[in-house]
């Protein structure tokens, strides 16, 4: 969809990215049917250096999980980070977590941006970003991010990140379906923001997420735990091939969802997720 703030990156908006963040190369589209579609070409291409940004004003084809569509429009931020997990010491039995460390990621710089010009006493009164497993980042009850980790065919040294993060685009514009559970940072604030000032603050905090020191240490386990946007709540789970229901009681340090049935705890390690 098109809509009336679409973004405009500028050479040195583009310039910003290279020198800011920790992207070692980047791909930049005015428009792409999908990001991650885009990074999964170059994710094979042994000439590309890693980690890679694609980055497009829009896109005509976002994919959620499944077979589920991201609806975008002017001026959301649409883009893929590619990873390549040798050098990013991401073992394959980590990847199940890597959206959840990304949530995490996009929940700090969310909250950064909406810091910004409020005063420190106020601070305690600005909403808390959550992370919904596995792979949405919500705000005031509203999903404002979606993320995508895949792995390329026949390429299981590279993880492909979409992230999808509403920005200045009203989800007034959108399907009614999604007024009802999504929002965007405008919505929340009634202000206006720069799209390559929130990809800047996104990139850097996923940057130093994934920095070795950091990678799987207690403060991320915290930090998912505490941000559980489902802890408490009733839930059913569709993993494929049956469906549970319970409360949900968070989510473990291996990055798995916790549900409560008749004083049972089961693990779900994926999953669709239905709030009742």
């Amino acid at each position: 969809m098109n809509g009336n703030l679409a973004p405009s990156f500028s050479s040195a908006d583009l310039q910003r990215l290279r020198t800011e963040t920790f992207i070692q190369h980047l791909d930049y589209h005015p428009q792409l049917g999908s990001t991650n579609d885009r990074a999964m070409q170059l994710a094979g291409q042994s000439d590309e250096s890693f980690p890679l940004l694609v980055l497009a004003e829009s896109q005509t084809a976002g994919r959620g999980r499944g077979s589920n569509l991201w609806w975008s429009s002017g001026g959301a931020l649409t883009f893929s980070v590619v990873l390549a997990t040798e050098a990013a010491q991401l073992p394959p039995q980590r990847w199940p977590q890597v959206s959840l460390i990304v949530g995490l990621a996009v929940c700090e710089a969310l909250e950064e941006l909406l810091s910004r010009g409020v005063p420190t006493t106020s601070l305690d009164a600005l909403p808390a970003a959550q992370v919904k497993w596995p792979n949405d980042v919500y705000l005031e009850g509203r999903k404002i991010c979606g993320i995508l980790v895949e792995v390329p065919p026949s390429l299981p040294g590279k993880l492909v990140l979409g992230i999808g993060i509403n920005v200045n685009n009203s989800v007034d514009d959108a399907p009614e379906e999604i007024q009802q559970r999504a929002t965007s940072l405008s919505d929340l604030t009634g202000h206006h923001y720069s799209l390559t000032d929130v990809l800047v603050k996104a990139l850097q905090q996923l940057g130093e997420r994934l920095e070795t020191r950091r990678l799987w240490t207690d403060e991320v386990v915290t930090g998912w735990r505490d941000r559980c946007f489902l802890t408490g709540k009733s839930i059913q789970i569709d993993n494929g091939t049956r469906q549970s229901t319970g409360k949900c009681r968070g989510i473990d340090e291996t990055g798995a969802l916790l549900v409560e049935n008749a004083g049972q705890v089961e693990k779900h390690l994926a999953g669709v997720i239905a709030v009742l």
